[in-house]
């Protein structure tokens, strides 16, 4: 991918979404989406203090209205979307119980946002996708059939799931020049990922950075530090 790209990173106000925003917002044009007005406008002030311009909608991925409105506005602001990032996703506090104590408003709630949030995202956006593009879901190790432990379960189920609509997309939008693959990104030092956590988010925003501006992009994939692991 060559020059400036027009990108657009779902959940960038905090954690590995804001990196991303931090990360590639210098060199190419990008607009994140948030819940919160007041924590999105600090961003762009903070980036605007070091002489960079960045944008944000807001969007509920839950919310399908949400998603349209939000979608419209970027279309406005870009012509077309190079890069979208589908990083929005939630971990709830049941994680540290068994599955058969997990109730199934944790795993709907979770699913609804992790997986189905993500479709909505598409639905909308992959239309502004007109000169081919790419897409890359945040998803996790903790989906991965190969290796499936305990516990998490809502967090795990939605993860396994997003990582067959990665394929579902990689295969049904590939006409279309645009390729998806969807990336672990490693146990990082996030909220969600707690302070024990072996990568900073700069570590890991640098090697997802990387890999989604390489020239040579696969497709239906499902990568960690932008090399293909097992689902």
């Amino acid at each position: 991918m060559n020059n400036k790209k027009n990108i657009v990173i779902t959940g960038g106000n905090r954690g590995i979404g804001l990196g991303l925003v931090e990360n590639l917002s210098s060199m190419n044009n990008v607009i994140f989406t948030s819940r919160d007005r007041v924590v999105a406008e600090e961003i762009v002030d903070k980036a605007k203090n070091r002489s960079i311009e960045i944008n944000y909608v807001l969007m509920d991925v839950n919310d399908s209205q949400s998603i349209a409105k939000a979608s419209e506005e970027v279309s406005q602001k870009f012509k077309s979307v190079d890069l979208l990032f589908n990083n929005a996703g939630i971990l709830l506090n049941e994680y540290q119980l068994p599955a058969l104590d997990t109730s199934e408003k944790s795993i709907l709630d979770t699913f609804n946002t992790n997986t189905l949030g993500v479709l909505r995202v598409c639905k909308s956006i992959v239309p502004l996708m007109k000169n081919g593009g790419r897409i890359i879901n945040i998803s996790s190790g903790m989906g991965q059939l190969i290796e499936m432990e305990s516990g998490s379960t809502a967090y795990r189920i939605s993860k396994t799931a997003l990582n067959t609509i990665t394929k579902i997309l990689s295969n049904e939008l590939i006409d279309n020049n645009i390729k998806v693959n969807a990336i672990c990104p490693g146990w990082v030092q996030t909220d969600m990922g707690g302070k024990n956590a072996t990568l900073t988010v700069q570590e890991s925003v640098q090697k997802i950075t990387e890999f989604a501006l390489r020239k040579n992009f696969p497709n239906g994939k499902f990568l960690r530090h932008g090399e293909v692991i097992p689902w």
